[in-house]
C-alpha cells in the first residue's frame, strides 16, 4: 500500500470512524444465537495441525486485511477439525485461528467461541451456512460437515471489515479466488449498502460546510455553548471525537465536493481537522430546499435511532451516546430553523413550504412543492417517532422541541399537505412518482398521527392516491404518467402502496406486487446489471433519486411481500450500478476490498486532493457500447440523501442494525 492511499485510509470523519462502529453491528443471520447444532458446552475436538500446505490456494483478495493468515493449513486425515473463533489477531481477538485450512470430504469443522473480542458468529460468503446472531458466550460451538469438494469462504459478520474471516478448502477443488465476481453475493452487496448511506449522511451532516452551519447566530452560539458541555457530561465523553466539526443545520442543494485543500490529520489516529474537508463554495447553489433539509436530518434521526440500539456493543472511541444527541440535536436545530422560525414557510397560516432559502435574501422561490411536502412529512414522522419513543438522544440533555410540539408540528404539516395537493394535482405538476413517494410518506404518519381523525384522514388521503395509481397502471402492472425513468416510477409507487397499507384502512398489496413485478420482469436488464428506463432505451439514464426509488421498491417487496428472490437482483443492481456504473463517486475504508469495478479511494477519484465518498447526480448505460458514463457529478443534496435513507433500510444491517427495514412503525421504539 502506497504512503499517499495509506494516509487517505486514515482520513477520521464520521465515516471512517464509524468503520469500527460497523464492524461491531451484527447481521440478521439465520436466528437467534448460533445454529441449531451450537452447543453451550463444547465437546473435546482435534485441532488443526499448524502445518503449511504443500499445495496453496488463490484466495484472490479475501485474506488481504486479515492479519493471522499466513498460508492454508493442511488438516487432511482428520475427521473433526476444530477452529478458534475470537482468537487474537487483526488488532484484538478479531480472528478466526486457523484462518484458512485444507480437509477431505466428509470431514465435520467445528467453530468454537473463545469468549474473547465481544460478539462473533460464522457467515459463508453465499450463506450457504451461517451460525445465526453474534454471540460472545464462551465454549459455544458452531459445525458442519463438508461433503462436496470447493472452497467455502466465510466470516463474522460484526468484525468483517477488520479482516476476520475465513476459508475451508475441501478435497481438490478447482477453483480460483482472482474470479472475484463469485465473492460479491447479497452479504457483500448490502454491507456496502451500508457504507455508502453512512458516507453521503457524514459528509453531509459534519464535513461538508455545504449548508447554513449551526451556530449561525448569537443565540445559537449561546445554545451550543452550553449544550455542548451538557451532551458530552450525558454522554461521559472526554471530548468530541472530530475536532471542528462542519455541523450542517440546513444543507444547500448542491454542491461540488472535490476537496479544494489538502486536508490536515490530526494525531496518530489519522482524523482529520474537519474544517480543512473544503469544498468550493463558489460551486454551491447556495440555497436550502425543504428537501435537502428534511432527507439530511431524517438521515440523522434514523442514525441517532441506530446508535442506541447498540451502546452495549460499540466502542467507547465511538462516541455513540454523543453521536446520538449530535444527529438528534441537529434534528430539531433544521427543524426549528424551517418551520419555527419560518425560514421555509410561505406564510403563518399555515405550513405551506417555499422551494427554496438564500440566506440573507430569504425566500427565492414560493410555489409550493407536492415533493418538498412529502419529504418534510416522512422526516418529521421520523421526528415524531424520535421524541414519542422514549429515546435517548432526544431526550439528552434535554429536548429543545417538546414533544408535544414535535406532534403539532407533523400534524400540522400533514394536514396542510393533504389539503393542498389532491392526488390529481400532484400528477398535473410533476408524475406518478411523485404520488408513489406521498404514499411512502402517508405511510409513515398515519402511524404517528395525533388522533384517530388524522389517522382517518391520512387513510383516506392514501386510498385517493392508491385509487389513482390503480386507474393509470395497466393490466401488465406498468404504471402510466411516470417520470422519465420508468423502473423509478414503478419502485417508489410499488413502496409508496406497500408503506401506505400498514395504516389501518388500507390495503394495495396485490397492487403493489403487480407494479413491482412488471419492473423486474419487463425493465430488469441483467447484462448491464441495471434496469431499462424504458422498454425502448437504447440508453438508460439513472439518478440518485431513480436509484433511491428502485431500491425503496425492491426492499418494499422483499420485506412486506416476501420477494426473497429479489435479493439476487438487488445485488447485481448494486453492484451494476453504483460500483460499476460508478453512481458511488468514491468509497473509504473499510468497505474497500481492492475489486475491480470498486469505487477508488479518493486520491485516485479525482481533483487534487481528493473528494468526498458521496453520489453523483447521474448516470448512463449505453446498450450499443456497454459502457457506463457519468454524465453529471453534481452533489445533489436531496436525492443523494433520499438515496441513503433507502440505502440503509436495505442494507446488511437492516434487520438488526435499523430496526424493520423501514417498514412503517418498525422502529418507534428502542430494542433494549
Amino acid at each position: 500500500m502506497d504512503a499517499n492511499r495509506r494516509t487517505f485510509l486514515q482520513l477520521g470523519s464520521l465515516a471512517a470512524v464509524g468503520s469500527l462502529a460497523g464492524c461491531l453491528f451484527g447481521s440478521p443471520g439465520n436466528g437467534g444465537g448460533a445454529a441449531d447444532s451450537s452447543t453451550s458446552t463444547p465437546s473435546p475436538t482435534a485441532t488443526a495441525t499448524p502445518t503449511p500446505e504443500p499445495a496453496s490456494f488463490d484466495y484472490g483478495n479475501w485474506f488481504a486485511d486479515t492479519d493471522n493468515f499466513d498460508g492454508t493449513v493442511d488438516a487432511r486425515g482428520q475427521s473433526e477439525v476444530t477452529v478458534a473463533v475470537g482468537a487474537e489477531g487483526n488488532g484484538g481477538a478479531l480472528a478466526f485461528d486457523p484462518p484458512a485450512i485444507h480437509v477431505d470430504p466428509g470431514t465435520t469443522v467445528v467453530w468454537e467461541w473463545t469468549g474473547n473480542g465481544g460478539t462473533h458468529n460464522v457467515v459463508e460468503l453465499d450463506e450457504s451456512f451461517a451460525s445465526g446472531d453474534p454471540v460472545e458466550d464462551a465454549g459455544t460451538t458452531f459445525e458442519r460437515t463438508f461433503e462436496e469438494q470447493g472452497m467455502y469462504k466465510y466470516y463474522c459478520s460484526p468484525h468483517r471489515s477488520l479482516g476476520m474471516k475465513g476459508a475451508v478448502v475441501v478435497g481438490n477443488p478447482d477453483v480460483s479466488g482472482s474470479d472475484t465476481a463469485q465473492e460479491y453475493g447479497w452479504e457483500a452487496a448490502t454491507f456496502d449498502a451500508y457504507w455508502y448511506s453512512l458516507y453521503n449522511m457524514s459528509t453531509n451532516i459534519a464535513m461538508s460546510a455545504n449548508g447554513i452551519v449551526f451556530p449561525a447566530t448569537e443565540n445559537q452560539q449561546e445554545t451550543f455553548q452550553q449544550r455542548f458541555p451538557e451532551m458530552l457530561a450525558a454522554a461521559d465523553q472526554p471530548g468530541p471525537p472530530v475536532k471542528d466539526p462542519n455541523l450542517n443545520m440546513a444543507p444547500f442543494t448542491e454542491g461540488d465536493p472535490s476537496f479544494t485543500q489538502k486536508p490536515v490529520l490530526e494525531g496518530e489516529d489519522g482524523r482529520p481537522d474537519a474544517s480543512t474537508l473544503q469544498w468550493d463554495k463558489s460551486k454551491s447553489s447556495m440555497t436550502v430546499s425543504p428537501q435537502s433539509l428534511a432527507w439530511t436530518h431524517m438521515k440523522g434521526a434514523t442514525w441517532a435511532k441506530n446508535f442506541e440500539n447498540h451502546f452495549d456493543i460499540l466502542p467507547d472511541s465511538l462516541a455513540a451516546e454523543f453521536r446520538s444527541m449530535v444527529l438528534s440535536t441537529l434534528a430539531q436545530v433544521g427543524t426549528a430553523f424551517a418551520l419555527v422560525e419560518g425560514n421555509l414557510r410561505l406564510n403563518d397560516e399555515n405550513m405551506l413550504l417555499a422551494p427554496a432559502f438564500r440566506p440573507g435574501e430569504g425566500i427565492v422561490k414560493e410555489t409550493p412543492r407536492p415533493l418538498d411536502h412529502s419529504a418534510m412529512v416522512w422526516f418529521l414522522s421520523e421526528l415524531r417517532s424520535l421524541a414519542h419513543g422514549g429515546w435517548f438522544g432526544y431526550e439528552n440533555p434535554e429536548p429543545l422541541i417538546p414533544p408535544a410540539n414535535v406532534q403539532q408540528l407533523t400534524d400540522g404539516m400533514a394536514k396542510t399537505t393533504m389539503n393542498a395537493f389532491p392526488p390529481s394535482d400532484i400528477v398535473e405538476s410533476g408524475s406518478t412518482r411523485d404520488v408513489g413517494e406521498m404514499l411512502g410518506a402517508v405511510g409513515y404518519y398515519g402511524l404517528q398521527a395525533g388522533g384517530d381523525d388524522l389517522a382517518g384522514m391520512a387513510a383516506d388521503y392514501a386510498n385517493s392516491l392508491a385509487d389513482l395509481v390503480a386507474e393509470a397502471t395497466d393490466g401488465n402492472g406498468r404504471v402510466g404518467d411516470g417520470a422519465a425513468n420508468q423502473a423509478a416510477t414503478q419502485g417508489i409507487v410499488a413502496q409508496g402502496l406497500l408503506w401506505a397499507s400498514q395504516v389501518d384502512g388500507v390495503d394495495r398489496s396485490d397492487l403493489a406486487s403487480n407494479v413491482v413485478g412488471y419492473m423486474t420482469d419487463e425493465l430488469w436488464d441483467g447484462d448491464a446489471g441495471t434496469f431499462a428506463s424504458g422498454t425502448d432505451d437504447d440508453v438508460y439514464t439513472i439518478t440518485a433519486r431513480d436509484a433511491g426509488d428502485i431500491t425503496g421498491g425492491l426492499n418494499a417487496a422483499e420485506a412486506v411481500l416476501g420477494r426473497s428472490d429479489l435479493r439476487d437482483v438487488f445485488v447485481r443492481f448494486f453492484d451494476g450500478t453504483f460500483n460499476t456504473g460508478r453512481l458511488q463517486r468514491a468509497q473509504r475504508p473499510p468497505s474497500v476490498n481492492d475489486r475491480e469495478n470498486e469505487p477508488s479511494l479518493p486520491p485516485k477519484a479525482g481533483g487534487e486532493f481528493g473528494q468526498a465518498a458521496v453520489y453523483n447526480a447521474e448516470i448512463e448505460y449505453d446498450t450499443t457500447s456497454g459502457e457506463w458514463s457519468v454524465t453529471d457529478d453534481t452533489f445533489r443534496t436531496g436525492p443523494a440523501l433520499y438515496l441513503a435513507n433507502q440505502d440503509i433500510w436495505v442494507s446488511n444491517w437492516g434487520g438488526a442494525f435499523y430496526q424493520g427495514r423501514g417498514v412503517p412503525g418498525t422502529s418507534d421504539e428502542p430494542k433494549n
